[in-house]
């Protein structure tokens, strides 16, 4: 199993790829999963290209974070947002899960933020977007630690509404984690497992938690 950064996969290998607004655990979720020390960072934005790491059976991407990145303006933070798209849509063929990362101790607010402004919020766009091109997708509510316990089930039925509403055509796969605690880690594992088997594609060669 080896990490490293690349332009875009160059072998057939299918692609589990993982995306999310940046700080929203991403890098976190990727090495509580692989062991691998991918760059984690307190600020938003830090990891600035595409990282591969082999796990066998499948390559997994860590795409850049889009949405708000300290030091950049918002051209730059477009235009990333634009690659994201961009190469995901290049590498359709390949895909073989999606995982999207959200933090749901801000998804509401985030959500209520921006649907107030008229406009589509970027978490729900990317869902309805991946939907459309990977054969599953599994969106993982990161940082279930942050919520109170009394708001958890309230949060987690307006995630799967909002994005049962953006996408109808099939019922959201929702994983609860806290990457940092590694909290989740083994039923997010056993998820990828089953959508990769359901495509007759062997388990990733995971790391002992």
């Amino acid at each position: 199993m080896s990490a490293q950064n690349r332009s875009g996969p160059e072998k057939t290998t299918p692609l589990v790829v993982f995306a999310g607004r940046s700080n929203v655990g991403k890098s976190s979720t990727i090495r509580a999963l692989t062991g691998k020390r991918v760059r984690v960072g307190k600020k938003p934005g830090s990891t600035r290209w595409n990282i591969e790491i082999d796990m066998g059976s499948v390559r997994f991407v860590d795409f850049p974070g889009f949405g708000y990145m300290k030091g950049q303006s918002k051209e730059e933070i477009e235009r990333t947002k634009d690659k994201i798209v961009r190469d995901l849509e290049k590498w359709s063929d390949k895909l073989a899960l999606a995982i999207l990362i959200i933090d749901i101790s801000l998804f509401r607010e985030l959500f209520e933020r921006w649907d107030a402004r008229g406009e589509i919020p970027i978490d729900v766009e990317f869902y309805s977007f991946l939907s459309e091109i990977s054969p599953a997708v599994i969106v993982v509510a990161n940082k279930i630690d942050k919520v109170k316990k009394r708001r958890v089930s309230g949060e987690l039925a307006f995630l799967e509404q909002k994005l049962i509403e953006s996408f109808p055509a099939s019922s959201p796969i929702i994983i609860v984690t806290s990457a940092v605690r590694r909290e989740g880690t083994e039923k997010l594992r056993a998820a990828i497992e089953e959508e990769l088997d359901s495509r007759g594609i062997a388990p990733p060669e995971w790391y002992a938690i």
